[in-house]
């Protein structure tokens, strides 16, 4: 009977609308990296892996209701174990009319780069309004590997531009712009953050190519891209690091 039910749990699994992703990521030794994710009824159900000489794995849950006139809501579980010992996130957001808001708060006792990055209580808040149909003031609060805070303010036009500051023990400047360039539909997308946090983050996105650089000071910095399903990271954080994947989507 068990034998029964676990076939009927793979074939429906297996028939389910899915997606993997798998990978090696070297930083001084090697680990695997897995991603999973089923699309059911009730929503998606995931799982996480990352085996090394730290390992840590995870299991979570991701829905959303579609509100109507309303708005929308999205909202996750995620429960997790490995080195240090238990951990766990829960995440939502959702919008309605002119606001949007998101939020997370979880707990890991010892982070494990790259699947895993937080370390402790770590989480964040973020806020947009929509002032008139181009222009969005936002607020955002972030604890993870730092603590930040930021207002900003946005304008779209051809383009879009964003100014605001922040506070991350010391104060600083946010400026960003996203739009399209040359022919073929490509957007750039920049960030610049200049003072109490020094952080340059640039994507590049070209159809089935897509291109993403981070540089921050203290030095840190990581260049990645994917080509189709393939995904290929190098960077810097405290000793060099790359990182390989591939995706899987079905059906």
């Amino acid at each position: 009977m068990r034998r029964w039910w676990a076939g009927l749990l793979v074939l429906g699994l297996a028939l389910a609308q899915g997606r993997l992703e798998a990978g090696v990521y070297g930083a001084g030794s090697l680990a695997s990296t897995l991603e999973v994710g089923f699309t059911l009824e009730l929503g998606e159900v995931y799982g996480k892996l990352q085996l090394g000489q730290e390992s840590r794995g995870a299991l979570g849950l991701s829905s959303s209701l579609a509100l109507g006139p309303l708005g929308y809501l999205a909202y996750g579980l995620q429960a997790e174990a490995g080195v240090g010992g238990f951990g766990g996130m829960a995440f939502a957001e959702g919008g309605a009319g002119p606001l949007a808001l998101a939020a997370r708060l979880g707990y890991r006792p010892k982070g494990v780069f790259p699947l895993f990055p937080e370390e402790g209580l770590f989480g964040g808040l973020s806020l947009r309004y929509r002032l008139v149909p181009k222009e969005v003031v936002g607020l955002l609060w972030e604890r993870g590997e730092g603590v930040r805070a930021e207002v900003s303010y946005a304008r779209r036009e051809e383009a879009t531009y964003t100014l605001g500051a922040g506070f991350s023990g010391l104060p600083y400047l946010v400026l960003g712009w996203k739009g399209e360039v040359g022919e073929g539909m490509e957007v750039l997308d920049l960030s610049l953050r200049l003072g109490g946090l020094n952080r340059l983050e640039a994507g590049l996105y070209l159809g089935e190519a897509s291109l993403f650089l981070t540089l921050s000071y203290p030095f840190a910095g990581s260049l990645g891209v994917w080509l189709g399903d393939l995904g290929l990271e190098g960077g810097y954080r405290k000793v060099p690091y790359a990182w390989v994947r591939y995706a899987w989507r079905w059906p």
